[in-house]
């Protein structure tokens, strides 16, 4: 799935100018209960700027009255080194950059840096929530060695009267260590916990790590 079927489009955003001041971000901040804002220079994205760095600014640095720091232009705090992707960028490498960083969104550009929207951390938590569902037990194997396993698995599951709904193999990048995440449809997970257990394998629960 790409980017641009999840995104909230420019037409809906609440966006601020670098020309425009801090009082004037905070209050668009505080009314619209946001926690940042993307800063255009018309319709191109040049920045972000947070509500948690504009109230760590003023207290920890900043030496001058309130009055003064509130007039300040947003230029000033704004944060440049944002990257921005395309509306064609699947939503797995949007999920990966969350990881690496700490902002609240992603904004999606053209190739002319024309703002077109941004990807929320909500909207790919709620993918990914339609993914693994909260209907199914699910669980977590490790393993070193996935070949035939899976197909191991899967039998000791369907003889314990269990039905796999979803499977997402993931390299966690440590000596070729696997985790294999299992969503299982089953009247009786305990007897399926039992039968993969009895057989070796080392059951984690997303839920209790």
């Amino acid at each position: 799935m790409k980017v641009k079927v999840i995104m909230i489009p420019f037409r809906k955003l609440q966006v601020i100018s670098m020309g425009d001041t801090i009082g004037e971000a905070i209050q668009q901040i505080d009314t619209h209960n946001m926690l940042s804002l993307p800063v255009v220079e018309g319709r191109r994205f040049v920045g972000v700027l947070s509500k948690q760095h504009i109230y760590e600014t003023y207290f920890k640095e900043y030496e001058g009255s309130k009055e003064e720091y509130q007039a300040c232009k947003v230029d000033m705090l704004m944060k440049t080194k944002i990257e921005g992707i395309s509306e064609n960028t699947p939503i797995e490498e949007a999920a990966a950059m969350f990881i690496q960083t700490k902002f609240r969104f992603i904004p999606v550009v053209d190739e002319d840096g024309i703002l077109l929207g941004i990807v929320t951390q909500q909207a790919i938590f709620k993918e990914y929530q339609k993914l693994f569902g909260f209907s199914y037990h699910t669980f977590t194997i490790y393993s070193f060695d996935c070949k035939g396993i899976l197909a191991r698995i899967a039998e000791l599951i369907a003889k314990a009267g269990g039905n796999i709904k979803n499977i997402v193999l993931i390299n966690t990048e440590t000596l070729g260590l696997q985790e294999v995440f299992f969503r299982v449809e089953t009247d009786d997970f305990p007897s399926v916990v039992k039968m993969l257990q009895k057989k070796g394998f080392d059951i984690r629960f997303p839920d209790k790590e």
